[in-house]
């Protein structure tokens, strides 16, 4: 353990500030424009958890939703997803005499029925600065009309030096699209002040969703993420189910997101500024990763993206990749494979250590290296192994003065952690500290600490808690008073 925490904290020193420096070059800052529809709030789901995306702004429209219902849904969304660091501005104070759309009613109702509770307000009140950064150009994700980017353009013409594009979910046509057809001169506006602009359709098949989620257990991952919670209860209700996924069998606004992030899914339909899926296994596999992964997604380092090859693994690990990425996820997996390697040891505790600080993360919607960890396991293994596969799960490392410990009682099983204001304790519930003891008890009476068969055994059992045991349910969960950012 001695000799495994000297060696995290001289790599993590050493590469601590080429890795910070990576995270902000690499990543483009977003201003997202939404009028909060359905297929707005999954879009959301997405962005919002997605550690490719450097949101500095949202803006609320009027459109699908009203203009209040937009920015309160706005509120209570980011709450749930703690994104509260992200500037939220109210939109445009235009009297735009515009008939409200029929549908929404039925809109406002689907994404509030999926939100918390109402939250203190903390929107801002609408300004042209909304839509650029310090930080470089921003890219524009327009989801609804674009009537604030217009009324933006219009009061302050010269914030279009710090756009670099806005990509737009839907047609320029007015006839096939209905947020231009809400608003048509702020589209023409947008045009006429010169503003590169991306047009992004579902066409030719390539953004069909899944027919296999229109029945049964809508499963899409884990079930862990805040956006998969998120989506789950957004569809809970059959007429909601039915609109999502059968009367609009394309995804829509969530296309403006995906291209985003990968631009190599889509091609040019006749003229380069209008764009449609060229992959639809592709958009499918990049939603849902999207939406089950959660922020904790890696940057590979050393390796490069993909799955490693079956012939690299120890045989009983092999015999079970396939169940544990079922159960578990992929992010997990990798996140075992780098704890398991590194702690040169497969055992209950260190295993725990990384579904605990993966839930903890999905918890707080917490990036890599986001969180302050505070372990309060004793410094004695086999409990203390639980902070290595903290560690490695999460990047928390001593070496970037995110991780301490703070040893509590003998037997403690307990780590708190905070991120974005908020912070939470995760303890190791009583029934799976007694599975554990007795499993290791069994082992003792029958060998001892010297025996090649103890360690073996020891590795079966953590072997059997990385596949069987779910983060999701290991963990007693406390909330602790919040803390200042």
């Amino acid at each position: 353990m001695r000799r495994f925490a000297k060696f995290l904290v001289v790599c993590a020193c050493l590469v601590a500030a080429q890795a910070l420096a990576h995270d902000i070059e690499h990543h483009a800052a977003v201003v997202i424009d939404t009028d909060m529809g359905m297929d707005d709030a999954v879009a959301l789901a997405l962005a919002l958890q997605s550690p490719r995306a450097n949101i500095v702004s949202i803006v609320a429209c009027e459109g699908a939703a009203g203009a209040e219902k937009s920015i309160e849904h706005l509120e209570r969304m980011l709450h749930m997803f703690n994104r509260q660091d992200i500037a939220l501005y109210a939109p445009a104070a235009l009297v735009s005499g515009k008939t409200p759309p029929p549908f929404r009613n039925f809109a406002e109702e689907s994404v509030g029925g999926a939100l918390p509770a109402l939250v203190k307000p903390f929107r801002r009140p609408f300004s042209p600065e909304a839509y650029i950064s310090p930080r470089g150009k921003t890219v524009i994700l327009a989801l609804g009309p674009l009537t604030n980017l217009a009324a933006a353009l219009q009061a302050k013409p010269e914030i279009k030096e710090g756009i670099s594009k806005v990509i737009f979910a839907g047609s320029p046509i007015a006839g096939e699209s209905w947020n231009v057809r809400f608003d048509p001169d702020a589209l023409a506006a947008v045009q006429a002040a010169g503003l590169p602009l991306v047009f992004v359709v579902p066409s030719g098949g390539g953004a069909r969703k899944p027919e296999t989620w229109r029945e049964g257990d809508l499963t899409i991952g884990p079930g862990t993420s805040v956006g998969e919670v998120f989506f789950n209860r957004l569809l809970a209700t059959p007429r909601v189910r039915q609109h999502y996924l059968e009367r609009f069998e394309s995804f829509y606004d969530e296309l403006a997101f995906l291209y985003f992030v990968d631009e190599t899914l889509f091609w040019g339909k006749g003229r380069k500024d209008l764009l449609v899926p060229n992959n639809r296994v592709g958009i499918v596999n990049l939603f849902t990763r999207l939406l089950a992964d959660g922020r904790q997604g890696k940057h590979r380092v050393v390796f490069v993206e993909g799955s490693l090859p079956d012939s690299v693994f120890r045989k009983d690990v092999r015999e079970r990749k396939a169940r544990i990425i079922a159960n578990s996820g992929r992010a997990e997996w990798f996140a075992q494979l780098l704890m398991n390697e590194m702690h040169e040891h497969l055992g209950a505790y260190s295993v725990i250590g990384v579904k605990m600080g993966l839930r903890a993360a999905e918890l707080l919607n917490a990036p890599q290296h986001g969180m302050k960890v505070v372990s309060h396991v004793p410094p004695r293994p086999p409990v203390s192994c639980l902070n290595d596969g903290i560690i490695v799960a999460t990047g928390c490392t001593p070496g970037r003065a995110l991780f301490e410990q703070d040893p509590g009682k003998p037997g403690t099983v307990a780590v708190t952690f905070e991120y974005n204001g908020r912070r939470l304790t995760l303890a190791l519930k009583a029934e799976y500290r007694d599975k554990i003891k007795g499993e290791i008890k069994t082992l003792l009476d029958q060998y001892t600490l010297e025996d090649h068969e103890y360690w073996l055994g020891v590795r079966k059992v953590g072997l059997d808690i990385w596949e069987n045991w779910h983060r999701r349910d290991l963990f007693d969960v406390i909330e602790g008073p919040a803390v200042s950012k």
